[in-house]
């Protein structure tokens, strides 16, 4: 069925309803004028009694009549648009014109996605040399990074990137820890030592002799936490007497660790994929997780339960969950990264690769949906 026999139909209708209402109106005897007289006794009755009169139902039929034409009338109109909508699409046309006249769309530079975003990310200098280690000191707002083939460390101004040796003659040095008290302490892989390195004048000193000594970590209660990675081993310093004790073992070529307050170690593997959680108590080992493909080569902890873990072979920074394992790529694109500190006061993580180069990242954008991306130099 066409639109146009619909509203014909419709106003047919609409006309013979019309013209029985008219007919009503004037057949039915009472119908027309009444008295006013009549119609002011009525009006004094009881509205909920039945009404002897019809004079109420002639009144209905009054008002039905016009409404029947006003009907028949639309049904005209709506005939007319079907057959020709001409017209109305003109009209449309010339309202839409007008709302596209004052509706201006703009796209922001801020509006744009962003891929390795410039402002969560600084390649902060270069020229570090062959770094595998990484501590930060944020009282003195100063980064020091260890060169292994120039067997020297380096200080860097973590405000401008500007940088100086500060000891040399560290041999084989592969990890690096701070006391924040102007000490720092560092590995001898080739000479199985680890060295205390006064930060004011560059000496050093023989704190104790440990075999393939590689990562290292402080507990800031006079004790030094060394990874043995020829054979697996944690073992445990004290930095006054140079007492050792092998704390655990099985941790096949550990290499980064990190400690946290509640008496555990974390550690990483240079050439394996596996983070371990060590119990310092007891030795108790457990695997916190594996990044497949990846190698787990420093640890840093960011003290509300995740580890950022650096992947020397894929160049990307992981995010650990310590509880489940549950894990994330946050930033990507660094290289042969080793070295790993985070600045938690300021919300920074400082990566160091064997390029020699030191990254700042921004710890809140590690944080989000998504991370860092890949940083570009």
């Amino acid at each position: 069925m066409s639109f146009k026999n619909v509203f014909d139909s419709g106003g047919d209708e609409a006309g013979s309803a019309k013209q029985s209402t008219e007919a009503l109106n004037h057949g039915t005897p009472g119908a027309g004028d009444v008295s006013g007289a009549v119609r002011d006794l009525e009006a004094q009755r009881d509205p909920w009694l039945v009404r002897q009169t019809a004079h109420g139902v002639f009144d209905v039929m009054g008002f039905l009549g016009p409404l029947f034409q006003k009907f028949q009338d639309v049904s005209a109109d709506q005939r007319q648009v079907s057959e020709d909508p001409g017209p109305v699409s003109t009209m449309a046309s010339s309202a839409m014109n007008k709302a596209s006249e004052s509706l201006k769309v703009e796209i922001r530079d801020e509006d744009l996605p962003r891929i390795g975003d410039t402002r969560s990310f600084v390649l902060l200098t270069t020229g570090l040399g062959r770094s595998e280690g990484l501590a930060v000191d944020p009282s003195r707002k100063t980064a020091y990074v260890p060169d292994r083939g120039g067997q020297k460390l380096s200080a860097v101004d973590l405000a401008t990137g500007a940088q100086h040796v500060v000891a040399g003659g560290l041999g084989d040095i592969g990890d690096v820890a701070v006391d924040g008290d102007g000490t720092a302490y560092t590995t001898d892989y080739a000479g199985s030592r680890l060295l205390a390195v006064d930060l004011s004048n560059g000496s050093s000193r023989l704190v104790a002799g440990v075999p393939a000594a590689y990562g290292v970590a402080l507990d800031g209660t006079g004790k030094a936490y060394v990874a043995n990675w020829n054979d697996g081993q944690l073992i445990a310093v004290d930095l006054r007497s140079g007492e050792k004790k092998t704390i655990a073992s099985g941790l096949v070529h550990a290499s980064g660790v990190a400690l946290d307050r509640n008496g555990k170690a974390y550690v990483g593997q240079s050439d394996g994929t596996t983070l371990y959680e060590v119990t310092l108590a007891d030795g108790t080992t457990r695997v916190v997780t594996g990044l497949p493909g990846a190698n787990t080569a420093r640890v840093a902890l960011d003290g509300a339960g995740k580890a950022y873990v650096t992947d020397q072979s894929g160049g990307r920074l992981y995010e650990v969950c310590l509880v489940d394992g549950a894990q994330r790529v946050v930033a990507s694109g660094l290289g042969h990264p080793f070295g790993v500190a985070l600045d938690g006061g300021n919300a920074q993580i400082y990566v160091g690769n064997q390029q020699g180069q030191l990254w700042r990242l921004s710890q809140r954008a590690a944080q989000a949906l998504g991370g860092i991306g890949k940083v570009v130099a």
